[in-house]
């Protein structure tokens, strides 16, 4: 009936109008929110997928880290209080330089730093000796089998009025799990 009134012109652009509105409505209101949701679907997919890529890796080298781990465990872990694991390692770093003929002139426990599951305790260290037992020192040190040290920081200076003779200031850690 409003057709019937209408030129055949005019109807074909009323039709034109009528699909070209229909269309856009499908396209905002159906469409374009399918498509969308299908994008965020497939970003999450892949996100997953990667995330099972890693969780994979590490559950390959699973075995491997736990032999390490019971392996070093029992290097760092303490079943002590905070002064006798500082009073252990004092006398095994005295103990150490007295193998490695380097005389300590001053070793002191400079505190632990508590970084929530694990600790770091800190030792500032001072001796002199010659450039052959501070290497050994260093050695020893770096390669303990008994407790697992670090040196963090060294200066090596010359001692004054002596050819040969050197003082060292070293800041050595040790990680405590409790």
């Amino acid at each position: 009936m409003f057709m019937k009134n209408m030129s055949k012109r005019e109807r074909y652009i009323a039709i034109a109008a009528v699909s070209f509105v229909t269309v856009a409505i499908l396209y905002n209101f159906i469409i374009d929110p399918v498509l969308h949701e299908w994008q965020s679907l497939n970003i999450e997919t892949e996100s997953k997928k990667a995330a099972l890529k890693t969780d994979i890796a590490i559950l390959s080298v699973r075995k491997t880290v736990e032999e390490n781990y019971s392996k070093f465990s029992k290097y760092v872990r303490s079943g002590k209080s905070e002064e006798e694991s500082v009073a252990e390692v004092l006398s095994y770093l005295e103990d150490l330089s007295r193998s490695d003929s380097c005389l300590i002139s001053n070793i002191k426990p400079i505190g632990t730093k508590d970084y929530g599951t694990y600790k770091e305790l800190l030792i500032d260290l001072t001796a002199e000796g010659g450039s052959n037992q501070f290497t050994k020192f260093l050695y020893d040190i770096e390669t303990t089998k008994n407790m697992i040290l670090k040196v963090r920081h060294f200066m090596l200076t010359s001692k004054a009025g002596q050819e040969g003779a050197l003082r060292g200031t070293f800041l050595i850690s040790k990680i405590i799990i409790e």
